[in-house]
């Protein structure tokens, strides 16, 4: 058992850093968004988010991830957010 855990706690030491999420910096030059590009601009992206967790709540989401219940966006947040998204890009036009 002792050495089982030894071979996890390697493995963990191995993985660390290997998985690279992107972060939010220079997020508005990056469309298009979403895995498939579905999505022109940073608006769409957002009200799709909030649409889904509005149907995640209902119930009328099938098989929704749990976290999307926790997004509460009203319709007046989406260009507060999106706003907040643009003033993190970098200005190297």
């Amino acid at each position: 058992e002792e050495a089982a855990l030894l071979r996890l706690q390697s493995l963990a030491d191995r993985a660390i850093a290997r998985f690279k999420t992107p972060g939010l910096r220079d997020l508005g030059h990056g469309g298009p968004y979403m895995h498939n590009g579905q999505f022109t601009t940073l608006d769409d992206t957002v009200r799709f988010y909030r649409d889904a967790a509005d149907q995640a709540r209902t119930g009328a989401l099938r098989n929704g991830a749990a976290q999307l219940q926790g997004i509460a966006l009203t319709p007046a947040n989406v260009s507060s957010l999106v706003a907040f998204l643009k003033s993190l890009n970098e200005d190297y036009e």
